[in-house]
């Protein structure tokens, strides 16, 4: 450090002397005062815009507004193959993907003929609802201005409806974990999925119900008075003399029918609990649960038979649906059902042992399974 304050020293002495010795020699430019920066404003954010079929989709996140609009499209997709319809005449609507405080996570505000939705994308779990909710919202509002009734309140059930049914196109398991989540509790009233207050899976039925019910046609009609705001008690009368009836069977109806790729733990588990569960009258007293060793050593009863090759022939048509984490124990109770009828009383005793082993694994095996989604939630 000293040795640097020399030197610089030194130097200027240097200097001096050169300009005394040398007369001629010009003294060197004083150096400009240094001009502290000056802030300016900070840049204008930049937004990015998309166009679709059915709205304008605008944010200042590029990946925001890439994944609005392919919600939008679906949206766009299922009007045109469920109802025949098209994008709502007159001016596109606008959403914009942003956090605005003091608004709700899903806004819609219509005036003088304009549409605009305001939708916070949220957490990765609610975003895919909220976009549809979003497309929804746009797409009946702006029914609602070309039908010159307009609001920004369309029925209740309409916006979730729809929305079940863009995340539906998007992401098709979803409709297998919302059959499931339906088939596993009781059903919502009427009442509570038209006033909109019911879980999703609810939402997503009551369409489906509506559409087979009442055919494209009508069922466009009923989207286009939801727009409007229009009760759906006139769509319901067209249906049944008691909507209140007719909703749990409709709605059992499409559960009934649901085209499922592997069935969930807790319903695979339950089917194998039934088939292997023997409820029997073996001595004309009245029906009694059998456990399987009981059940192999009434093996000459011939009504006994029949209903275990009955099982039997369920498991096979079964099997294939169930879920990995019951799989082994299905395999384990085939094969004591296929054993029944020749095998001894000591074969069939352990291969009951065997089933009961695989069981009780498939519980513990389910329960860990529970406890890491919980955990990931």
């Amino acid at each position: 450090m000293e040795r640097g304050c020399r030197l610089a020293v030194l130097g200027l002495f240097v200097v001096h002397l050169a300009r005394a010795d040398s007369p001629d020699l010009a003294p060197p430019p004083a150096a400009p005062a240094a001009t502290p920066p000056v802030a300016g404003p900070a840049p204008a954010a930049r937004v990015t815009s998309r166009e679709t079929t059915l709205a304008v989709v605008a944010s200042e996140d590029v990946t925001a507004v890439s994944f609005v609009a392919s919600h939008v499209d679906a949206l766009g997709v299922y009007l045109r193959s469920s109802a025949n319809l098209g994008p709502a005449p007159g001016r596109k609507p606008r959403i914009e993907a942003a956090d605005i405080a003091g608004l709700p996570d899903v806004h819609c505000a219509v005036s003088g003929g304009h549409v605009l939705v305001a939708v916070r994308l949220g957490s990765p779990a609610d975003a895919p609802l909220r976009s549809g909710e979003a497309a929804a919202r746009a797409w009946l509002a702006a029914a609602s201005v070309a039908g010159a009734q307009p609001t920004a309140t369309p029925a209740a059930w309409a916006p979730p409806s729809l929305a079940a049914e863009v995340v539906a196109q998007l992401r098709p398991a979803m409709v297998d974990l919302w059959y499931r989540r339906a088939a596993a509790h009781p059903p919502s009233t009427l009442a509570e999925v038209v006033a909109g207050r019911a879980p999703v899976h609810e939402s997503l039925l009551l369409g489906r119900a509506l559409r087979r019910a009442l055919g494209p046609e009508r069922f466009a009609y009923a989207l286009v008075a939801a727009a409007r705001g229009e009760p759906l008690e006139s769509a319901l009368a067209e249906i049944d003399r008691e909507p209140a009836a007719w909703w749990p069977a409709a709605r059992q109806s499409l559960l009934d029918a649901r085209p499922s790729p592997s069935l969930g733990i807790s319903e695979s588990l339950a089917e194998l609990d039934a088939l292997a569960r023997f409820v029997h009258d073996p001595v004309g007293q009245g029906d009694i649960l059998l456990t399987g060793p009981q059940a192999a050593r009434l093996r000459m009863l011939p009504a006994l038979k029949v209903a275990m090759a009955e099982r039997l022939a369920r498991l096979r048509l079964g099997i294939l649906r169930q879920n990995p984490v019951a799989h082994n124990a299905w395999r384990s109770l085939g094969a004591w059902l296929e054993a029944y009828p020749s095998a001894t009383e000591e074969q069939l005793d352990r291969l009951w042992v065997g089933y009961e082993n695989d069981r009780a694994a498939a519980s513990r095996l389910a329960a860990e399974v529970e406890q890491a989604l919980g955990e990931a939630r």
